[in-house]
Order: C-alpha cells, then structure tokens, then sequence
C-alpha cells in the first residue's frame, strides 16, 4: 500500500512539474501570439508588429516650392513629345509687304512700279489733308474708241454709246486741296447725274473705276475697261492715290486694247 502510495504521490508531483512547465515556460495559451477568449476558443494574433516610420535624415539642403516645380519640369522634359503635324506656310499678302521685298522688286508696299522721275508721286488716301483752299483742274470722259470696235461691243449697250463717243465734254471743275483725281469725278458725277460704279481695292490702296454711263470693264472685248491720264500722263497707281494740283488735265478713256489705242499702257495701279 505505501509503495503504492508513492507512486501516486510521485505521478502527481511530476503532472503538477509539467503544469508548471506548461504555463511559465512560455508554451501556454495567452503567450508568444495566442489568447483565449472568453468561450475558450484559441485565436491567432498576427505577429507582424507595426515599423515606425523613420525621418527622413536632414541633408542641410532646403527644398522649396520652386524646387519641387523644376523636380517636375525635369521629369515631364523627360518623356518624349509627339512630333507636331507639319503646317503650311501663310503666303505673303499685301500688308507683310516688307522692306526687303520692296527693294528686290523694286514696288512700294501697294505693288507700285517705281514712278518715272519728274512725275508725281502717290499720295495715300489715309495721309491726304484736304483743306478748304479750292482750285480748279480740268475733267473730260470719252469712249469714242468703242466706236472703231462695234463688233466687240454687247449688243445690248450699243445704245449706250453716244455718237461722238464724249460722255463728259472737257470742262473746268473745281477741287479742295488734297483731293484726289477720284474724289473730283465722283462728285462730278453724281452732279451732273451720270451714272458711276467703283469698287475699293485694299491690296491696291485706292478704288477702281468699273463702269461710267453704263460702260463697263469687258464690255467691248477682253482688254477693256476704264482708265485715267494725267497732263496726258497714264499714272501706274490708282486714282485715289494722285492727288491734284491747280489746272490738271484730267482724262478718263475707255479702252478697247489694254491702253494700246488709247496712247497708254495698262498696269496693276492703272485705270481705276
């Protein structure tokens, strides 16, 4: 009975060293990542412990707001742009007449041969100052080269056409100062009621005379239209660009051959 005894007495000793063992040691629940709730179930609690975030260690360098916009810049500058779409080149118009092109050429701004020496030169509208001073110059229309061309003309406007082919007889008119040989015939004109047409050409800088008593350009055949002479001088600019002087002779004729039969010569600035 005694050994029997001891033997109990020692199972129980070495049940209560592994108790021991088993909850100090470090293997029992609630340890090294277990807990017990309070049903007694065993859950796993994640080991992974959360890093501290370290700061970034300081450089001596400060970084400003300009900084960080060149940091970008640097790394947008990096990456390769497309190719932009090949454009066409704007063609030169009147107004990007510039010097150079002037001096190659040889025109002015508004595409004016030189003017020949001892003739007047164009005078813009835009910078004519005209006063109340008048003066007098003489105006006259004629088409009487119609009359050697009747085969050209459109049937329609032979009626048109006086006999002695003068629409205007040569008379003295009066002008102001600074006015142009457009400005006289318009307002003599509209005076005497004959009938007139213009357009303004820009490129040009002046109007251009396209009918007068119903006579218009290409009436009488391809090479025809209006045109203006000066002390018998065919200006190559337009009317609105010669600026009269005290007793002019101012004559409008209507041509049949490009200026050929009417002792001229036709131009860009020419006729109106």
């Amino acid at each position: 009975m005694k050994r029997h005894k001891y033997k109990i007495l020692i199972g129980t000793l070495i049940i209560a060293i592994l108790a021991f063992v088993f909850w100090y040691g470090g293997d029992a629940p609630g340890l090294r990542g277990w807990k017990v709730d309070s049903n007694e179930t065993v859950t796993e609690v994640s080991q992974a412990a959360p890093q501290e975030q370290k700061e970034p260690e300081p450089t001596g360098e400060t970084v400003t707001a300009d900084d960080e916009t060149e940091q970008a810049e640097s790394d947008v500058s990096g990456m390769e742009s497309p190719t932009p779409e090949p454009t066409e080149a704007p063609q030169p118009t009147a107004e990007q007449h510039s010097p150079a092109t002037e001096k190659a050429s040889g025109q002015d701004q508004y595409f004016t041969d030189p003017v020949p020496e001892g003739k007047p030169l164009p005078v813009e509208p835009q910078d004519a100052i005209i006063t109340n001073q008048e003066y007098t110059c003489f105006l006259s229309v004629r088409c009487d080269t119609i009359l050697n061309n009747m085969s050209w003309l459109d049937p329609e406007k032979i009626e048109l056409v006086p006999a002695d082919g003068v629409i205007f007889a040569k008379r003295e008119v009066s002008f102001y100062e600074g006015e142009s040989v457009f400005d006289v015939l318009l307002r003599e004109m509209k005076q005497n009621k004959i009938h007139m047409e213009y357009e303004s050409t820009p490129i040009y800088n002046s109007a251009y005379i396209e009918g007068i008593a119903n006579l218009y350009e290409f009436d009488c055949g391809e090479l025809s239209g209006w045109m203006y002479q000066v002390n018998g001088w065919f200006p190559n600019y337009g009317c609105s660009r010669y600026q009269l002087m005290p007793g002019d002779r101012v004559e409008w004729v209507y041509t049949c051959d490009l200026g050929a039969d009417v002792g001229g010569s036709y131009s860009a600035g020419n006729g109106g």
